[in-house]
């Protein structure tokens, strides 16, 4: 399988920030249009006609899919941000950030959904801009059933106002993961950025990390879409200003392919820690199976992560990277979660049962074949990922509802009607971040370069290809696939994501893989 992801060569996206892009894209995607400019959606003010153009002057009924609900909630929220100037944060706990903005003030729409589908149909998704974020991915069961295998909120302008927070599919940075008491040395100087988990240690970036920064749609078609973000220098106490992009591109043979960049723009002398990541929460289920569908029997296979990093309580690394034979984090052959699930007391954390976890790849595995695999034995959808990147943090959602924090709404096609009532339940969905060493810039020993510089961009990259297999992870020849897929066309009908007509296909091209010392 080749992992392609530097480039979108087709239909006119366009990978230089500064220069005018073509709109080749279907007018009337989710409540935006068509202007030609880089960086006028979503962002108000400037030219009147890069204005974001209200849901109800929009034509195309098949794609925009945003219910009167959430209309009146963005209307509420336009409202509340309207006069909001980039000069810190607004909003409970100061959730928004609007530096991608060039005029300061806060973008319109962010919470509207941009769907792409692949040329063939065989993979369908949504996206918003705020934080980049994947709300909907749907993919075909072994019975040829759509099922939509990714955790997101129905009403989606909850991603902005939720107190939880959970970090449902958004591009994470700055800095991803963890951040040792939210200091670090750079350009000889200590820096401080929030420290906002339990106030010990920064996670994805602090209070107003990329999950939280609305994004600017750079361009789009029927099956990719770019967005950019600007992060100002000092920002959340990280020095340089970084102009960042995330690609998403739907391929032929359901496969989903995300390319992400970060270039430090200035100063031209400063260094800067940078680790992105895509947070998705995953049930291959999609929860059909009742409201006590757990991923506990899902089936994980990382056959080059031959270590890990060992943590203290909250999760941060004390040093050593022990070999996982004999642990319960060997998933060097594929093992349900299951059978180590008892021994993970305390993995996760003080009093916690479950993964929250980072697994280091110390031989760079070939990069024709998936560094990890994940298969549901009910549904028959199996996850296979490539990537560039040396480690995964697997998080077994051992605290997605608590008495502290509260709880989330499933969806409708979690079997949820978006309230209370029906909720994701802990250990219903793994989270898998391909990322960097998980605070390297704190463990020098490791040898691992996390620092980069106008001179050093960053860059990521994963493809993730979905096929079916039976019970035991068997793949299914394409033409029992393909039978089940077509007796189950008209069952499906009614929960498929909309198909986008003139599909442009879209290729893309990879980098080398990072050597694991010089990320």
């Amino acid at each position: 399988m080749k992992l392609a992801l530097t480039a979108l060569l087709g239909a006119g996206l366009s990978l230089s920030l500064a220069q005018t892009v073509p709109s080749p894209a279907p007018s009337g995607i989710a409540g935006f249009v068509n202007n030609n400019t880089v960086g006028s959606y979503p962002c108000a003010g400037g030219n009147p006609n890069s204005l974001a153009v209200p849901l109800s002057n929009q034509t195309d009924a098949a794609v925009v899919q945003v219910d009167q609900q959430q209309q009146q909630q963005q209307q509420v929220m336009d409202a509340q941000v309207a006069n909001t100037t980039y000069a810190g944060y607004s909003g409970p706990a100061g959730q928004y950030s609007y530096g991608t903005c060039p005029d300061g003030k806060a973008p319109q729409y962010p919470a509207n959904v941009v769907r792409i589908s692949a040329e063939d149909d065989s993979i369908r998704a949504g996206f918003i801009p705020y934080g980049a974020t994947l709300v909907e991915l749907w993919v075909r069961d072994r019975n040829g059933a759509w099922r939509d295998v990714v955790l997101s909120f129905d009403n989606t302008t909850n991603y902005l106002t939720d107190p939880i927070h959970p970090n449902f599919g958004p591009t994470v940075g700055r800095y991803a993961n963890r951040i040792k008491n939210g200091t670090f040395t750079a350009n000889n100087e200590t820096y401080y950025v929030p420290r906002n988990e339990n106030g010990k240690n920064s996670l994805h970036g602090g209070d107003v990390g990329y999950d939280r920064s609305p994004f600017v749609v750079e361009s789009f078609n029927a099956t990719s879409i770019v967005f950019a973000h600007v992060d100002p220098d000092g920002f959340q106490g990280f020095p340089g200003q970084v102009d960042s992009r995330v690609i998403h591109a739907l391929q032929p043979n359901a496969t989903w392919a995300i390319s992400m960049s970060a270039n430090v723009s200035a100063p031209q002398d400063v260094q800067t820690p940078i680790l992105l990541s895509s947070h998705v929460y995953w049930n291959l289920d999609a929860y059909a199976d009742g409201s006590n569908s757990t991923i506990l029997d899902h089936v994980l296979h990382m056959p080059h992560a031959d270590k890990y990093i060992q943590t203290d309580s909250d999760l941060i690394p004390t040093g050593p990277r022990p070999d996982v034979s004999g642990t319960p984090f060997d998933f060097l052959q594929p093992t349900p979660f299951r059978r180590n699930f008892d021994n993970s007391t305390g993995i996760c954390g003080a009093n916690c049962t479950g993964w929250d976890s980072c697994f280091w790849q110390s031989n760079e595995p070939a990069r024709d074949e998936p560094q990890l695999e994940l298969y549901s034995p009910r549904s028959g959808i199996k996850l296979s990922l490539t990537t560039d990147q040396p480690a995964f943090q697997v998080y077994t959602c051992s605290g997605i509802s608590s008495p502290t924090k509260g709880s989330l709404p499933r969806k409708k096609s979690h079997g949820g009607d978006g309230t209370l009532a029906e909720i994701y339940e802990n250990h219903s969905c793994v989270v898998i971040e391909a990322e960097g060493l998980i605070d390297a810039i704190n463990n020098p020993d490791w040898n691992v370069d996390q620092f980069y510089s106008a001179s050093r961009p960053y860059t990521w990259a994963a493809e993730y290809r979905f096929s079916n297999v039976d019970e035991q992870g068997q793949p299914i020849a394409a033409s029992s696939a393909a039978t089940a897929t077509a007796s189950a066309t008209a069952t499906s009908a009614s929960v498929a994501s909309p198909s986008i007509a003139n599909a442009t296909s879209s290729a893309i091209n990879t980098p080398a893989r990072r050597d694991t010392n010089g990320m």
